[in-house]
């Protein structure tokens, strides 16, 4: 586990800590695909791993909350989102800009990709291999 429940909170989360876990494996699953599994036999693991952790699980969190998902999973009304686009006062007209529910997930992989290159950017593990070092080092 990269980031406890404890720590979660502490750093300002509010989620239930059932809903947390599932989250936290997702986060967690997610990082290890862009670190190459490098975290995986850590005994502690750096601040930046932390917070990317916890911004991840606001996104996932913030994506959920979109797209009016249970922690279960399951959607509870149609996978479209709409935001006002504009609006008039006096004549009562109003325009929506509609975001589906795949150009949300494709915004927030971006997010994460970025996000993923920004805190772990030089970031080694204890054995001093860089966590985004895209070749293999001995013994990989």
């Amino acid at each position: 586990m990269y980031l406890t429940y404890a720590e979660y909170v502490n750093m300002g989360g509010t989620e239930e800590e059932t809903a947390f876990n599932n989250l936290e494996f997702e986060a967690e699953s997610l990082i290890n695909w862009y670190t190459f599994n490098r975290l995986k036999n850590e005994d502690s693991y750096p601040e930046e791993v932390k917070r990317l952790m916890y911004y991840i699980i606001n996104l996932l969190v913030s994506t959920r909350n979109a797209m009016n998902i249970s922690s279960s999973g399951s959607a509870s009304s149609p996978q479209e989102l709409n935001n006002i686009k504009s609006q008039s006062n006096d004549g009562v007209s109003v325009s929506y800009q509609t975001l589906s529910a795949n150009d949300l997930i494709d915004k927030n992989k971006k997010a994460i990709e970025e996000a993923v290159d920004r805190y772990l950017q030089g970031v080694m593990n204890s054995l001093g291999q860089k966590l985004l070092y895209r070749g293999l080092y001995k013994g990989e």
